[in-house]
């Protein structure tokens, strides 16, 4: 599904993710054109999921990520729970998790009033919450690039 010339272009974008197709062409000995081609047929097949805009959060006025960890009470689908979830503003992502806890959410919120009003308000009653942690991430780090660098 993805050849040597591909990884290559996958590389290169995830190092630099505003590479002009002339830059890319340049960097692995073939025209634009055929960079572009590659490029549209990646996105076509899904490799490449789309192009996004990656704003600081920070300078908006939410400075504090928090993940809460979320235990289930059983019965309802989890579906129903990442529907309520989902639409709380907050929310940045919910992941379905194996291990002690059923769901993992991603807040961006203000500062810990706003945490405070958040959780009470909205994630805690969510009818299906039994039992949550909330941890402040204090520091993040993303590896940038692909998955087979």
């Amino acid at each position: 599904m993805v050849d040597d010339v591909d990884r290559q272009l996958l590389r290169l974008l995830g190092a630099d993710p505003r590479a002009s197709a002339r830059s890319l062409s340049r960097a692995i000995g073939m025209s634009p054109g055929a960079v572009g081609e590659r490029l549209e047929r990646l996105q076509e097949r899904g490799v490449i999921r789309g192009w996004t805009l990656e704003v600081d959060p920070a300078a908006l006025g939410y400075g504090l990520e928090v993940l809460v960890a979320i235990e289930l009470r059983q019965g309802k689908p989890v579906q129903t729970t990442f529907d309520l979830l989902s639409g709380i503003t907050e929310v940045r992502s919910i992941q379905l998790v194996t291990g002690r806890w059923d769901l993992v959410l991603t807040l961006l919120v203000r500062d810990q009033n706003h945490l405070r009003d958040v959780l009470l308000g909205d994630v805690w009653s969510v009818a299906d919450f039994q039992h949550s942690e909330t941890m402040i991430i204090l520091d993040t780090r993303r590896r940038m690039g692909s998955v087979e660098e």
